[in-house]
């Protein structure tokens, strides 16, 4: 695994562009239909940049190919802007496994890619899938997931929470191992893992000797999504040496800007922070109190 990468001090994520709110589905809604609009999506990011937000997650929701496409067209953003994916979505996963089962699952996401690399995939680790071969299949769908993301400037690749925590949990080192290589191996980017549960984690990376890895994880002052406790979550971060990005900084919207970024300050292990912003006065004053603080 490569520990040298070190990610961006401020990244803007992705949650306002798909209508994601943890805690109000109408504010979501509003913000689903704003961004509706691929300019709308675009001229965030691209203010973002000009204010010094050098680094944007995306999760491979269907949306993320427009705004990859979009990205694509502007020179200085193709080229500078780094991409931190986020996979796999799992809402879709889900939906088309409950009505389709797990091979029919990926046959019909396989065929979301061109016959050229359909049959690049499949020679390079998808044959699997015909085979039900658990570690063929899991890069097979990695290979597909990240297709779209060929074309701009990714610098890592994080394994979505629901999965990272359900391996930490089952001890099943196998599949970090394999998610690891295969991100670094292929893609020369950075893995990481995303996670709701820091102390289940970093535990067990402790465990497996996974050092100094690249994470993304909630910490706010209120312990929002600090699972299985504030205490604890601090407790592991002081503990267990890693590259961590905060998300979920501001609790959904409980926790103001100012606040937010004092207590992050207090953690001198957080690398880096997520942000989310559906206007420019929202994201200029972000960047203002994240910069006071020398986050």
């Amino acid at each position: 695994m490569n520990t040298d990468f070190i990610p961006d001090k401020i990244i803007l994520g992705h949650n306002q562009f798909f209508g994601t709110d943890h805690m109000s589905a109408e504010r979501g809604a509003e913000r689903a239909s704003y961004f509706n609009k691929i300019e709308n999506v675009i001229d965030i990011i691209r203010f973002a940049y000009e204010n010094g937000i050098k680094g944007l997650m995306l999760s491979t929701h269907e949306n993320t190919k427009l705004i990859l496409n979009e990205l694509a067209k502007d020179d200085e953003l193709k080229k500078n802007l780094n991409i931190y994916v986020l996979l796999p979505y799992m809402a879709k996963y889900v939906r088309l496994s409950n009505e389709r089962g797990m091979i029919n699952m990926v046959g019909e996401i396989l065929g979301e890619a061109s016959i050229k690399e359909r049959l690049k995939i499949m020679s390079s680790g998808g044959i699997g899938v015909l085979k039900k071969d658990i570690s063929g299949m899991l890069k097979a769908l990695i290979d597909i997931e990240l297709l779209p993301f060929k074309k701009v400037n990714m610098k890592a690749v994080f394994l979505h929470n629901a999965l990272s925590d359900m391996v930490a949990g089952l001890k099943m080192t196998e599949i970090f191992d394999l998610f690891s290589a295969h991100i670094f191996e292929k893609y020369k980017v950075s893995p990481g893992f995303c996670t709701l549960n820091s102390s289940l984690l970093m535990s067990f990376l402790k465990e497996v000797n996974i050092n100094n890895p690249l994470l993304m994880a909630p910490f706010n002052s209120i312990g929002f999504q600090m699972n299985p406790s504030k205490l604890k979550a601090e407790k592991i971060l002081k503990k267990v040496p890693s590259r961590m990005i905060a998300m979920s900084t501001l609790a959904a919207g409980y926790v103001n800007p100012k606040d937010a970024y004092k207590y992050i300050s207090s953690l001198k292990e957080i690398n880096s922070v997520i942000v989310g912003a559906s206007s420019k006065v929202h994201l200029e004053e972000t960047i203002g109190h994240i910069k006071s603080y020398q986050i």
